[in-house]
């Protein structure tokens, strides 16, 4: 009698676990769906009645969908609800069966009759098990991510900076050591250890080279102090001040990304610490790499005689480690190296909060419960300049980490917790156990827009860097060994830097989903959520902002357009608009100059009306009817995508005259083989004499 009435609870737990799966699932529900579980939500409907709502409703679509057509059943919709609709009738049936089996169980009991009695209580006791232990939900969530289309050269946005959108990518093997193992050796022995950042691992020589070369590819300067006045004026012109050089007393904060050190620290000296088994398996996790912060020192200390004094170099959520401070301390012994707690081990203690909330989240706690808005240390707030300094990392909750989400970091909070639920991936552990929830629509509440357009952030950025020395799958994993071109199986060895924020993160998202990826590291492809980018499209145009939502950091002033945002071509060629002789989207220049292919034709010297000017029947169910006009003689292509990127379709190269023509697809392959109904962009070519016009329609397949 006790196992049954446990059997029967866990039947109820498990029912409970299976609505949060529904709830990761939903997001390749139809919309309908959608809407009915978030307004049963609003509601607050208890938990055992939404899933039986929703269980009914997801039962109901999938029959009447897949009875008329089968081959439904394959769409990936059919097999995100079809978990759900199998759990709902496992759970009636187990219901049922065990409602009855231990009432004829109740009924022999009375009668003596043993045996029978015995037999109903093995139904009851078989059929909840069944449900307990039915594990096919959670393996079905885990792998319901829908994939994402990623269409190329379709940039949003404004871009920013003395070359607008331009981004600068330097890449040398050279910089790192192709041997390092990356492994804590000898405790008794420190010199025996074998971590990245070790100086046997980094070529200092090199670091300093491709920074300087890359800061003047920025600027377009000469010289290093060019390129560095160049960027100060640009900033003061931008923030109104007029086109100032730096001046003397002005402060810098170089906010560097060494989280770890919050958690992996040893108190007694901030050295890394490796007291337990578990430590060591965080020994070399990817953090900004101190050779880059001391070829920063030497750009403004040396080369632009900025007093070391006036200079900051920390993570405030954190602290700075000891073999960090010790080789730039070597070097650069008046700099301040920040710490939240510690006025001891050379490191300079914070003077505190500043006195008003500067951090304001604009969903106004509705995605975000308890992250209003938030204090800095006065420190950066007080800051004249800042340099964001990231790493080249992918993220399990965010899917990247760069430059925005390195200011998870910069809050008086003692950890970033607070601010997950603006991300992609958000694990509540609101009751026994935890559930993850996969925020991926695009156009949802995300919180690094709010950091980027952020007065004391963003906005007081003198220039962006994304260290990718040592790139990482996580924040929290060690590096790897990259395996697409030109890295092919090394370290990245690579810097990137941007005045744009926006293009800079952009051009480092295509890089990290192109390498993080299934087939080259399984189980790391963080980079290839959907919508991990969606906080750049919003970002680059208020087009792009969710209902509802008007992002305010400051409480008085609606964001504009931070930066433009764009994918390149391919992983080949690696060309933005602007590679291609377009006048707006990311120019991605890189040290060496080959490692981006040259544009094609001549760079634009105006506008191009040229494109599609119609899609109709759109949705359509027959065919659909493409219409665009050239107003040069042509060359022009036109590719149709799926959701997973891959070209399904496509009409070869043709040349045209001026005038206005109409392609015709119906919803086929190459092969004349009928695709699934779904979302397919359409994406038209057109090379003139006078530049490349490239244009999109999203199209609708419904059968």
């Amino acid at each position: 009698m006790v196992l049954c009435v446990i059997a029967l609870k866990k039947v109820s737990q498990r029912t409970t676990k299976l609505l949060y799966i529904v709830n990761s699932l939903t997001m390749k529900y139809p919309k309908r769906l959608q809407g009915l579980f978030s307004f049963l939500r609003k509601l607050r409907i208890p938990f055992k009645v939404t899933f039986i709502i929703m269980g009914i409703a997801s039962t109901l679509w999938f029959l009447i969908r897949v009875i008329p057509k089968p081959s439904r059943a394959a769409y990936p919709c059919m097999q995100a609800a079809a978990p759900i609709m199998s759990g709902f009738v496992v759970y009636l049936v187990t219901i049922v069966s065990s409602a009855w089996a231990f009432r004829t169980f109740k009924r022999n009991l009375k009668r003596y009759r043993l045996v029978p009695a015995a037999l109903a209580l093995l139904i009851t006791l078989t059929a909840s098990l069944l449900f307990i232990g039915n594990n096919q939900f959670r393996a079905r969530a885990d792998i319901a991510i829908p994939t994402t289309i990623h269409i190329p050269n379709e940039p949003m946005g404004e871009g920013v900076g003395i070359f607008p959108g331009r981004v600068v990518w330097a890449w040398n093997p050279d910089a790192t050591n192709e041997n390092c193992t990356n492994t804590w050796k000898v405790k008794e022995d420190p010199n025996d250890d074998d971590g990245y950042f070790m100086p046997q691992n980094n070529d200092q020589d090199i670091i300093d080279d491709m920074l300087s070369a890359s800061l003047k590819k920025l600027t377009g300067a000469e010289s290093d102090t060019e390129a560095w006045s160049a960027m100060f004026k640009f900033h003061n012109q931008k923030e109104g001040k007029g086109e100032m050089d730096y001046t003397d007393g002005e402060t810098i904060f170089i906010k560097i990304n060494q989280g770890t050190a919050s958690w992996m620290k040893d108190p007694a000296d901030l050295s890394i610490s490796t007291d337990a088994p578990w430590r060591e398996a965080y020994y070399g996790v990817t953090e900004t790499l101190d050779h880059l912060i001391l070829s920063v020192l030497r750009q403004l200390v040396t080369v632009n005689g900025i007093p070391q004094e006036n200079i900051f170099v920390g993570d405030p959520i954190a602290h700075v480690y000891k073999h960090t401070y010790d080789y730039l301390h070597a070097e650069f012994p008046d700099v301040k190296y920040f710490d939240r707690e510690y006025n001891t081990l050379g490191r300079y203690k914070t003077d505190g909060e500043s006195e008003y909330n500067v951090i304001l989240y604009s969903d106004f706690q509705e995605i975000m419960p308890i992250a209003g808005m938030d204090k800095i240390y006065v420190e950066m707030e007080q800051a004249d300049y800042l340099i964001n300094m990231a790493c080249l990392k992918g993220h399990q909750r965010a899917g990247i980490t760069l430059t925005a989400k390195n200011h998870f970091g910069s809050h008086t909070n003692l950890s970033a917790e607070h601010l997950h639920p603006g991300l992609v991936w958000v694990e509540e552990k609101d009751w026994e156990g935890s559930y993850d929830l996969m925020r991926t629509d695009y156009g949802m509440y995300r919180v690094q827009v709010d950091i980027m357009g952020n007065n004391y952030m963003g906005g007081n950025t003198l220039l962006y860097m994304v260290e990718g020395f040592w790139g990482g799958p996580e924040a929290t994993m060690k590096p790897v060994k990259w395996k697409t071109a030109p890295f092919n199986n090394d370290w990245p060895s690579s810097l990137f830097i941007s005045l744009d924020q926006v293009a800079l993160e952009s051009v480092c998202f295509d890089f990290l989903r192109t390498e993080f990826t299934e087939q080259n590291h399984t189980g790391l492809a963080f980079p290839n959520y959907t919508a991990a980018d969606d906080y750049l499209h919003q970002a680059a145009d208020q087009a792009n902002w969710p209902e509802g939502i008007e992002y305010i950091p400051d409480g008085e002033n609606v964001l504009t357009s931070l930066g433009t945002h764009e994918h390149w071509n391919n992983a080949t060629n690696k060309q933005y608009s602007r590679n291609l002789g377009l006048e707006e989207g990311i120019e991605l220049v890189s040290i060496p100059e080959n490692l981006v292919t040259s544009g094609i034709g001549v760079p634009a010297t105006g506008t191009i009306n040229d494109g599609f000017t119609a899609a109709y029947p759109n949705p359509f169910s027959d065919q659909v009817q493409l219409q665009f006009k050239v107003t040069r003689n042509a060359n022009v292509s036109l590719k149709i995508y799926n959701l997973a990127g891959q070209v399904v379709y496509q009409v070869p190269d043709q040349s045209y005259q001026p005038d206005e023509y109409t392609l015709t697809w119906k919803g086929v392959n190459g092969n004349g083989i009928a695709l699934p109904e779904g979302m397919y962009v359409a994406r038209l070519k057109i090379i003139t004499p006078v530049g490349i016009q490239l244009d999109s329609r999203r199209l609708y397949f419904l059968k």
